[in-house]
């Protein structure tokens, strides 16, 4: 019996379809495999275009499709898709994990065959390309000079008396949204489109993904995160660092240094082969040998409780995993590797790099210092 592959997903968002047709299409459209070619299904505001730039086999009008499918009492694009599969004998369909509920249940009642991949989708994606490669470089250089503009606008504030930032032209109080400003204004002016970069400050940097909200203050730590995506391509970039405002204490020095120890372990440790939670794993136990624990304080979690890093492409996390269920790395995947600790009385500290991963270890793509004090 013959077998089909099926999306049905707008190519914004779903990094499936975006990788099968290589179009940002922002309404949801149809792509079928058949016989190891995609077809993709358009509606008229869409078909010419894809036909001249995406990268599937063919590029169809969806009308007459649509038309085949009232006959048969069948609606919307689940219904378009069943009545190009009919026309060529498909029953037996393989979607992705992500594939809508409505859209299967439909699909079913109409007599298909379908069965969820078990597995990544395209499994492929997992290794990149020179293309691809060259794509996620571009994000990371501008990622690192986002960084850089946050680096500079903290250095030009001053500190008022209540030890609260000032910003250097209006001299206002300064939060977070103040650095986050100076730097997603950057990456769009750019051509990269931020989301949620976290700038979080004292207590808030203590929270893993707290974007935070609040003021920025003198010799506290502060971690950014930035994280944008390409426009043009759809590849996304991923850094970190964590930084003071003024004067570290002991104690900030302290955690500091030991999460960039723990970062140098895991960069180390990144080749071809090697099981990513052989990384986790080593870099935990320095930060237990440093006396750095993990577990709950008071009901909040502290200490190192994410994964190490994680894979990077068309989606910010991707596969492979580098945490306590780990993969086997492969040369030309793209992963981060960004330790953290964090305590509510002292507040977080993490640092990240992405980095390709070769025979013989790993190019960084950041490329950027590690620095805590700016003056």
């Amino acid at each position: 019996m013959k077998n089909a592959r099926l999306i049905i997903a707008d190519s914004e968002h779903n990094a499936d379809m975006l990788y099968a047709s290589a179009l940002f299409v922002p309404d949801a459209f149809i792509a079928i495999e058949l016989n190891g070619q995609w077809h993709g299904l358009f509606s008229p505001l869409e078909v010419d275009r894809a036909a001249k730039a995406s990268r599937l086999t063919a590029a169809h009008l969806d009308t007459p499709w649509r038309k085949a499918a009232e006959l048969q009492g069948w609606h919307g694009l689940a219904g378009c898709a069943a009545a190009f599969l009919t026309s060529h004998h498909i029953q037996t369909i393989t979607v992705p994990p992500s594939f809508p509920l409505h859209y299967a249940d439909q699909l079913r009642s109409w007599g298909f065959d379908l069965h969820a991949s078990i597995d990544a989708f395209f499994p492929q994606r997992a290794i990149k390309t020179a293309l691809e490669i060259k794509q996620l470089s571009l994000a990371e250089k501008l990622t690192r000079q986002s960084m850089q503009q946050g680096e500079h606008y903290l250095a030009r504030c001053s500190i008022g008396n209540d030890a609260i930032l000032r910003d250097p032209d209006s001299g206002k109080k300064v939060k977070s949204d103040d650095v986050r400003r100076a730097i997603e204004t950057f990456l769009i002016g750019k051509g990269a489109m931020p989301a949620h970069t976290i700038v979080a400050c004292g207590r808030e940097s203590s929270d893993p993904h707290n974007t935070g909200h609040g003021y920025i203050r003198a010799n506290a730590l502060i971690i950014i995160d930035i994280f944008p995506r390409l426009l043009s391509s759809g590849y996304w970039g991923d850094m970190t660092r964590t930084y003071v405002k003024g004067k570290a204490t002991d104690e900030q020095k302290k955690i500091y240094n030991c999460v960039r120890e723990g970062q140098d372990i895991g960069l180390s440790m990144i080749t071809a082969g090697v099981d990513s939670a052989s990384i986790h794993t080593a870099i935990s136990k320095h930060f237990d040998a440093q006396g750095f624990k993990t577990g709950t304080v008071r009901g909040k979690q502290c200490g190192f409780f994410h994964g190490t890093g994680h894979g990077v492409g068309l989606d910010i996390h991707e596969s492979p995993r580098v945490s306590t269920r780990g993969d086997t790395l492969q040369s030309g995947q793209v992963v981060t590797c960004e330790p953290g600790l964090y305590y509510p009385h002292i507040g977080g500290v993490r640092l990240e790099d992405m980095v390709v991963v070769r025979d013989n270890g790993c190019d960084n793509l950041t490329r950027y210092k590690r620095h805590l004090e700016i003056a």
